[in-house]
């Protein structure tokens, strides 16, 4: 049996690595000698996307913390007219990728857009330009990076005693205190989980800055690569930006530290109801962030489709369409398939340190940009084809280069972790006993896999999967990077229409990406409404 329960761990452990590769080949990149590029990078360049990243992760960490916080305080623990649908529609904007609610605002805000049009021709002022400065793009990822806040801080408000906050009303203190001085930070673990993931999607982020022509880490990575075809500098570039994720994670380790403030009961009283006058304001203020971040962006889309609809529409988005579903299919499949191996909580007793460091290190994928995977996959089979022509054999490139392989490679080791997390939550559920039970009665392990554990862990292994599905739906600097010939999504179809400014012709596409994206946050919140 031991001999058994070391070659899975073997196997499992060979698993964890293999999706650690792009990471370790990036953090690899320094032992390799730099180049003349490298140079100008440094001296010209790295100042600069050291300052704007700095303020663009301060910009929309503020903002996602304050917003989502304070719109699931008033959601749970607040009684206002609206309150019951609005709570769920908060979760819509999850559909919606940054770049597509970015290339909305820029063609209603720009010069050019009918905003400023009608402003220059009814009040005679000049306009604004709406890409100076930073202002604009951490307003556009604030309203779509808001809900991962929002959606922590709400499962944690429901879990607070609400003893508590009666103690805290008996005694005088007015609400905006209780809130301060109690509810926060009772949740300030789950604020500080949902803020790292927005920080770290922002990092990510490829196409808003680009549209908004916002020089981050990013896009130097991308313009080292897609340039001056250098993947050394790339490379060395993405290991700047993984020392500054894996900053960001130790910062919110530290930060929460083993605080578990919550309890497992949830509330459904609300302490506070706010009526008349105050209630309505309150309606609307948390109605202005649904229609800014969802209603209205989505009623743009829907009005540039029906302008452009026969312009736009072709066979080829047939091709979009069928791209786009065969690799967020292929690529939900294979992550949650290998997020559940690891996850499966028979092996955990006789986990070594080591295989459990391995399977954490493996999970840190979510924690990097597409583009620093797109670039460490390419990075890695480069090396491993000047290996392979050293020892007298042939190169790779041409076979892994452009193909749906590493495409594919490349979905799983960035998404495992969103897999991961939610189907090792529901493993974790599975008490011992069953186990024990399932041996005493002669059961084999693959039986106990299929018959128990399977069947309760598939609530997690759903909600993982809805989330994968919709990220890798949205995905955009990997699959420009690494997508095959004649592979474009929706996703791509967006950008390179909506780069070109031609954002009545983006619509479409986006409309349609958001419309499947909508669809599976439904099931997402049916599953979520489910535990409350």
């Amino acid at each position: 049996m031991n001999s058994k329960q070391n070659n899975s761990n073997f196997l499992m452990g060979l698993l964890a690595l293999s999706v650690s590769f792009p990471i370790i080949v990036v953090c690899s990149a320094w032992f390799f000698p730099g180049t003349e590029l490298w140079g100008h990078f440094l001296e010209n360049l790295l100042p600069e996307l050291i300052v704007s990243t700095f303020i663009l992760l301060l910009g929309v960490g503020l903002g996602v913390s304050i917003l989502g916080t304070v719109l699931a305080y008033l959601v749970v623990m607040v009684e206002f007219p609206g309150r019951r649908w609005l709570e769920w529609a908060l979760f819509l904007p999850f559909a919606i990728p940054a770049y597509v609610l970015a290339f909305v605002y820029l063609g209603v805000f720009d010069y050019s857009g009918y905003a400023q049009v009608w402003l220059r021709d009814f009040t005679g002022i000049s306009g604004f330009d709406i890409r100076a400065g930073s202002w604009a793009i951490i307003l556009t990822f604030v309203l779509v990076f808001y809900p991962y806040v929002y959606m922590m801080a709400r499962a944690s408000f429901k879990r607070q005693k609400i003893q508590m906050i009666e103690a805290g009303k008996m005694l005088g203190a007015k609400p905006f205190l209780v809130f301060w001085k109690i509810s926060v930070p009772l949740a300030r673990p789950a604020i500080a989980a949902g803020l790292l993931v927005t920080l770290m999607e922002t990092l990510a982020d490829f196409g808003v800055v680009s549209l908004f022509n916002y020089s981050t880490f990013t896009t130097a990575i991308y313009s080292a690569w897609g340039d001056f075809r250098s993947i050394e500098v790339a490379a060395q570039l993405a290991s700047i930006l993984v020392l500054i994720a894996f900053f960001l994670i130790y910062f919110e380790k530290k930060a929460r530290g083993k605080a578990k403030y919550y309890s497992s009961d949830v509330s459904h009283i609300r302490p506070y109801s706010a009526e008349g006058i105050l209630g309505w304001i309150t309606f609307l203020f948390v109605f202005g962030v649904f229609m800014l971040s969802f209603a209205m962006p989505m009623l743009q889309l829907i009005i540039w489709s029906i302008e452009k609809y026969g312009e736009e529409i072709s066979q080829f988005y047939l091709n979009y369409l069928s791209s786009t579903g065969i690799l967020t299919v292929s690529a939900t499949i294979l992550t949650v398939a290998v997020a559940t191996m690891l996850a499966l909580p028979s092996r955990r007793k006789d986990e070594s340190k080591a295989l459990q460091l391995l399977i954490r290190f493996s999970t840190l994928g979510y924690a990097l940009p597409g583009s620093v995977m797109a670039v460490g996959l390419l990075y890695g089979v480069q090396n491993i084809s000047l290996v392979s022509i050293h020892f007298g054999g042939s190169s790779i490139n041409h076979i892994l280069f452009g193909s749906v392989a590493l495409l594919l490679f490349a979905y799983i080791s960035r998404f495992m972790a969103i897999a991961y997390n939610s189907t090792s939550a529901s493993s974790e559920q599975i008490k011992p006993v069953f186990e024990q039970s399932a041996r005493l009665l002669g059961s084999s392990r693959m039986r106990l896999i299929k018959e128990i554990y399977l069947p309760m862990m598939t609530p997690g292994i759903l909600a993982g999967g809805l989330l994968v599905a919709v990220d890798v739906m949205k995905e955009l600097p990997a699959t420009y990077l690494l997508r095959p010939f004649g592979w474009d999504t929706l996703a791509i179809r967006v950008f390179e229409l909506s780069s070109e400014g031609l954002y009545d012709r983006a619509a479409i596409p986006a409309l349609i990406m958001v419309f499947l994206g909508a669809i599976i946050m439904l099931f997402f919140i049916r599953l979520d409404s489910e535990k409350y």
